[in-house]
């Protein structure tokens, strides 16, 4: 692979690109317009890429090891997001909470540096976009459709990869 990405498993990106992206950019739509994530499309959505991973790891014996740890990252950071919405609302929407495991999954299915990418990628977007919502609204506490840049994670994940690898030497 170039030097701009890190090692990816190519069928990883293919399963982002086919599975992955097009109910992202569906929910991303709907969460922009209603403000929801619907549990059918977030359900299927998660299903798919589960699914397409599961089948791309019995191709590529090399992705086997870290869709076992994908998965369980991903359960765990997903259990964590819904128990905060739950207890906390105002801090994160249940849909976006319930969106999370799959957006980790597929993150942490290409490697560490994409998972720790596509967590700072999610921050410094909603971060900025949140600062955004607010010079326009001059309202604090201002609710904004969260659901588009988590979706996004994974793919500002590849983006960020190599400052990642860079910052922790593993360029």
């Amino acid at each position: 692979m170039s030097e701009l990405l890190p090692e990816v498993p190519t069928a990883a990106l293919v399963v982002l690109v086919v599975v992955y992206l097009p109910p992202a950019v569906v929910l991303s739509r709907i969460d922009v317009l209603q403000h929801r994530l619907p549990n059918a499309w977030v359900g299927g959505m998660t299903l798919a890429v589960a699914a397409s991973l599961l089948l791309a790891s019995a191709m590529e014996p090399a992705l086997r090891s870290s869709l076992r740890g994908a998965a369980v990252i991903a359960v765990v950071l997903g259990a964590g997001a819904v128990l905060v919405a739950l207890i906390a609302p105002p801090l994160i929407g249940m849909g976006d909470a319930k969106a999370l495991p799959v957006v980790v999954l597929m993150s942490t299915v290409m490697g560490g540096e994409v998972l720790i990418g596509a967590l700072l990628g999610i921050a410094l977007l909603g971060g900025a976009v949140g600062a955004v919502v607010l010079a326009v609204t001059r309202r604090a506490g201002q609710r904004f459709p969260f659901g588009p840049v988590l979706l996004a994670g994974p793919f500002l994940g590849l983006l960020l990869a190599p400052v990642v690898a860079g910052a922790l030497g593993t360029a």
